[in-house]
């Protein structure tokens, strides 16, 4: 449903430190990138639809970048790290890499099961 968090997004969101940065992977409209600003994350919602993005412009503590993920290099430099990455209903294999590498040391690495 759009808009509602993925149960398993809002089981595990505790384990994100207090006002941490999480990076949403294929955000789409950001269900999860608005629902986890509300909490108080800063989110970097990241999507090849500029259009989808758009209407989180003015949502306080989201940031937004339009890339294609699948077909072009990595967008994120490899300093910019994050407390968690959000992946649901995306499934990429060769980008794991970069989503592992994108977590900040001491980051919890939880792996999702079916959302």
């Amino acid at each position: 449903m759009e808009g509602v968090p993925s149960a398993w997004v809002a089981r595990w969101a505790h384990l994100v430190a207090p006002g941490g940065a999480v990076l949403d992977v294929a955000a789409g409209r950001g269900r999860h990138a608005r629902w986890l600003a509300s909490l108080g994350y800063r989110v970097l919602a990241v999507d090849r639809d500029a259009g989808a993005l758009a209407s989180m412009h003015a949502c306080a503590g989201i940031e937004t970048l339009t890339a294609d993920i699948e077909n072009a290099p990595w967008p994120l430099s490899s300093d910019r790290t994050f407390d968690a990455v959000v992946v649901t209903n995306y499934l990429h294999r060769p980008l794991f890499g970069h989503f592992i590498d994108a977590l900040a040391p001491g980051a919890t690495r939880s792996r999702p099961a079916a959302s």
